[in-house]
């Protein structure tokens, strides 16, 4: 996995929520590619019906930093404002997206404006937080509309059971999901969250095509008075 795919696949971590309701966090997360250390942190912040999603990862080669402005209402994530942007690596990209009714508003580049989009649709980072909500409420529907500055994407996760892990924070008890792709890719991705840590994600794996597996693990969280690392 080259190292830009790297850091694209940390941009997958959710954040962590108890059931049908959100809580405010910081989670930190590890991953290493071939001795190259990648550190992304995640912090949810806000409360009742405003609330906002940041992401950022750091490396020697890239820097990423991307967040949500969403709504709240439930149980059910809705997006307004979405901004994308990393530099350092290649060339510099940025995304920014206004969520309107039926409309996704491509400010960056508006000829991707999306038109008579599904009701429920979201932004590359709100969806994750939707997954962490639907889990902890046992939902069996894992499925999400995602804007992604170019077109409309749909993802499909399942449950794929429970699992003791032994993670950097501890041992704990997970619920593991799985990505569900087309038929015959090659490439599978698996998320653990962990129930007793308000559902937080506690490990991300991506096996590629060519059988290697990369890994992410949660070194740190906090969330109100708890504090894990």
């Amino acid at each position: 996995m080259p190292v830009r795919m790297l850091i694209l696949t940390l941009t997958l971590i959710t954040g962590f929520a108890r059931a049908q309701t959100l809580e405010p966090f910081t989670a930190t997360y590890a991953a290493n590619y071939n001795g190259i250390q990648v550190t992304a942190e995640r912090e949810l912040s806000g409360g009742g019906s405003n609330w906002r999603l940041d992401f950022r990862a750091d490396s020697f080669l890239a820097d990423i930093r991307e967040y949500s402005r969403f709504s709240l209402s439930d149980s059910q994530i809705r997006p307004r404002h979405y901004e994308y942007r990393r530099t350092g690596l290649g060339r510099d990209r940025e995304t920014i997206l206004n969520f309107e009714p039926r409309r996704v508003v491509n400010v960056s580049r508006p000829k991707r404006t999306l038109e008579a989009v599904p009701e429920q649709v979201h932004d590359k980072v709100s969806y994750q937080l939707q997954l962490a909500l639907d889990v902890a409420a046992g939902e069996q529907d894992l499925t999400y509309h995602v804007a992604d500055g170019k077109k409309l994407r749909t993802y499909r996760f399942a449950i794929a059971g429970k699992e003791m892990l032994e993670t950097p924070l501890g041992k704990v008890e997970t619920v593991k999901v799985e990505r569900i792709r087309e038929a015959g890719a090659e490439r599978s991705t698996y998320i653990w969250f962990a129930p007793a840590w308000n559902h937080a994600l506690v490990k991300l794996m991506q096996e590629e095509e060519d059988g290697e597996t990369y890994q992410i693990s949660l070194t740190k969280f906090s969330s109100g008075t708890k504090d894990r690392q």
